[in-house]
């Protein structure tokens, strides 16, 4: 299959997203003005801006694209190889990963604190960052195809799955009320979470 050439205007949009990555984890979000990622990503300041209509935009769309690369689809199929609960697991483990890393949760709060006096507008992007892309909704749409989990309301109960882990490992890292989650302490989190879910889920 021929893959599709990129135009001028992605390319820049790339370059400007792999400037930021870059910048944000060497300097911080708080250091990195527009400026320095115009000149890192060699484009013009407007080019950023026509791109990304603020840096809290930005931030909010490279902490999307972590959310949405947790696991690839090759991976998916690979694991649809092990038991239930070790599927689920993983699945879990790796979002407690990505939003344990440091430079998520630098992001993070540049994103919360801009939206923090705009409720609806967080509300709306916090949605956002769990849609159907992520590898944990095509997880759950498979079991239930499969009739392998019962559940009346997917998007509940992947909220449900998102509230456990976030409630115990991403806002309290994010607020400091807690030392950085360990690897240790993220799979033992994932797996008390899968087992409490199929518990109420499964069949």
């Amino acid at each position: 299959m021929i893959e599709k050439k990129k135009t001028r205007s992605e390319l820049k949009r790339e370059a400007i997203l792999c400037a930021a990555r870059q910048a944000f984890h060497e300097y911080g979000v708080q250091n990195t003005s527009m400026d320095k990622l115009a000149a890192l990503a060699n484009v013009s300041k407007r080019t950023v801006y026509n791109h990304f209509a603020s840096k809290e935009a930005l931030v909010m769309e490279l902490l999307s694209v972590l959310w949405k690369s947790t696991i690839t689809a090759d991976a998916l199929e690979e694991l649809a190889q092990q038991p239930l609960e070790e599927q689920l697991t993983t699945l879990l483990y790796q979002e407690i990963l990505v939003f344990s890393k440091p430079e998520y949760l630098d992001m993070a709060k540049v994103a919360i604190g801009h939206f923090l006096f705009q409720p609806d507008a967080l509300q709306e992007q916090m949605k956002n960052m769990s849609k159907e892309d992520t590898a944990l909704h095509a997880w759950l749409v498979a079991q239930q195809e499969k009739s392998t989990l019962t559940m009346d309301n997917i998007e509940q109960a992947r909220s449900q799955l998102h509230n456990l882990i976030k409630g115990s490992a991403f806002w309290p890292q994010l607020i400091g009320a807690c030392q950085p989650i360990s690897e240790e302490e993220g799979l033992v989190l994932a797996q008390e979470t899968a087992s409490f879910f199929l518990s109420h889920y499964g069949k």
